[in-house]
């Protein structure tokens, strides 16, 4: 933006001087001599020339570029989050194919037995939709789900990917902003903006390193896809496209330090740019108007005039533009902060959430110091989507899987809550001993409660202690090797308390998966 501004700004200064000078050469023939007169248009015409080359080489050629207009430019210099580019690999086509699917499927009315959102996400994320959608129904209502890709500092999506012993794990974050639209009986009753980061993590069966193979979830054997459909040679498993194929295995609107404090230097810098226009502008026009219209005791010609105007009425704007932009910033950008809006969030605040994610990061050492692949992101997703169960669930059976601890007290209080968002979490600490891994963190989830015709938001506190098996490094939890009864083989269901409906056997989760031990609402 700057070099485009830059070049168009040389052209005009070039071509102004050039016909500046030709202009006071014809306007002043009787006092100039033939050789100052010829030296003037000479050197006019050429400055003049040389500027239409340097438009037609450098600044038309920019200016011109299809991947920009002139809207884009203005656009560029007022508004702080502009839509992001379209999608560029496989993974942001995922997450684009999911959140259409994901819009249809809760805006539709009913429980469509056949959903193209069981396309793009795994069988265990499926089934808290599918419990969450449920929900809706039993109270009557219907949620549009709009979402446009945004960016703030440059970047709208970021990828990170790493093996955790089962499957390739893709964790994304995309900067977003969103409404979701809750209706009854066709009305809107609630509307629910969400402006900053959208997290997603994906499955993949992981490639082997030949030809077209890839590696068993369960044993870790290199087959073909085929043969894991029909059965893995070595371990038996039977796996389906849902779970060898790239799945979305959790979603969430969270808040990110990162895109809060993208987001506050943006509005710095363009509510900046806003007033400094809007005191520069007003001066350049006052400017312009007076130079060539009440300027007539200049001895030079209109288009000389008109040179030294603009260049004076530019001088002017610019100084008025930095007062207004130094004024803005000393008297109403402190009180737009106050507010405390999504836009304008206190540095302090965002100082806080540094800390906390700071924090985060040192207890993730930790964890990594005993379990190499252990992932932040994925571990916070995999939680959100346990509190989403128990949150969604009907009877304590549902989150049985899940928990060491009843949570039945709570269910009637999450009865009429038909969506949560899990905005922060906190891991307070970890240690592990012989046979078992703990920790303790905090989660912050905003609750949206279903009330009679209307819909109410609240905030809730949970503090978690949570156990896994020593000898489970996976993080991972969705493929047939965990949801198989170890007695007769049969499938189990997390979501129907993780127990065999025909020998009755009852999966020990903790020893593949982080379970809930005890779970207290502040």
């Amino acid at each position: 933006m700057e070099s485009r501004l830059g070049s168009l700004g040389i052209f005009l200064v070039t071509f102004f001087i050039g016909g500046g000078l030709i202009d006071t050469a014809f306007d002043n023939t009787t006092s100039y001599t033939s050789f100052n007169f010829i030296a003037c248009v000479l050197l006019g015409l050429f400055l003049v020339f040389a500027a239409c080359v340097f438009f037609y080489l450098l600044v038309l050629p920019a200016w011109t570029d299809k991947r920009y207009t002139l809207k884009d430019e203005l656009t560029d210099l007022v508004k702080e989050d502009q839509t992001g580019k379209s999608d560029s690999d496989a993974t942001e086509r995922l997450i684009t194919e999911f959140r259409k699917s994901f819009r249809e499927y809760f805006a539709a009315p009913g429980l469509p037995e056949n959903s193209p959102l069981q396309n793009t996400a795994t069988q265990l994320y499926w089934h808290i939709l599918y419990l969450q959608k449920r929900r809706m129904e039993q109270l009557g209502i219907t949620m549009d789900f709009e979402a446009v890709r945004k960016r703030y500092g440059g970047v709208s999506v970021t990828k990170n990917k790493h093996f955790d012993g089962k499957y390739m794990i893709t964790d994304a974050k995309e900067r977003i902003e969103a409404a979701r639209i809750y209706q009854k009986d066709h009305k809107t009753i609630y509307r629910k903006k969400d402006s900053e980061l959208a997290h997603y993590t994906m499955l993949n069966a992981k490639q082997a390193a030949k030809g077209n193979e890839i590696i068993c979830p369960n044993c870790g054997n290199p087959t073909t896809r085929a043969n894991l459909l029909d059965g893995c040679d070595y371990c038996g498993t039977k796996f389906t496209v849902e779970d060898l194929g790239n799945r979305v295995s959790s979603f969430g609107l969270r808040q990110d330090y990162n895109v809060a404090y993208a987001k506050y230097k943006d509005a710095r810098a363009h509510y900046g740019t806003r007033a400094f226009l809007l005191g520069a502008v007003p001066i350049f026009i006052i400017c312009m108007i007076y130079g060539l219209f009440f300027m007539e005791i200049l001895d030079a010609g209109l288009f000389m005039r008109f040179t030294a105007t603009f260049f004076s009425a530019a001088v002017c704007a610019a100084l008025m533009g930095y007062i207004a932009e130094y004024g803005f910033f000393v008297t109403l950008f402190p009180l737009l902060q106050l507010k405390q809006s999504v836009t304008y969030r206190s540095k302090k605040k965002l100082e806080e959430r540094k800390q906390r994610e700071s924090k985060n990061e040192t207890i993730e050492k930790e964890i990594k110091s005993f379990d190499k692949r252990f992932s932040l992101e994925n571990f916070f997703s995999n939680i959100q989507n346990k509190l989403a169960a128990i949150h969604y669930a009907s009877n304590n059976s549902q989150a049985h899987a899940f928990t060491l601890t009843d949570v039945s007290p709570h269910l009637d209080f999450y009865s009429n809550v038909v969506d949560m968002d899990v905005t922060e979490m906190s891991l307070l600490d970890f240690h592990c001993d012989e046979t078992t891994q703990h920790i303790h963190m905090k989660a912050i989830a905003n609750l949206t409660h279903a009330i009679g015709g209307r819909c109410k938001d609240t905030t809730e506190t949970v503090e978690l202690q949570l156990i896994k098996s020593a000898a489970c490094k996976t993080q991972a939890v969705c493929g047939p090797s965990v949801l198989k009864c170890r007695n007769c083989g049969a499938s189990i269901s997390l979501l129907n308390g993780g127990r065999c409906e025909y020998c009755d056997t009852e999966l020990n989760l903790w020893e593949h998966d982080w379970v809930i031990a005890d779970y207290n609402v502040l």
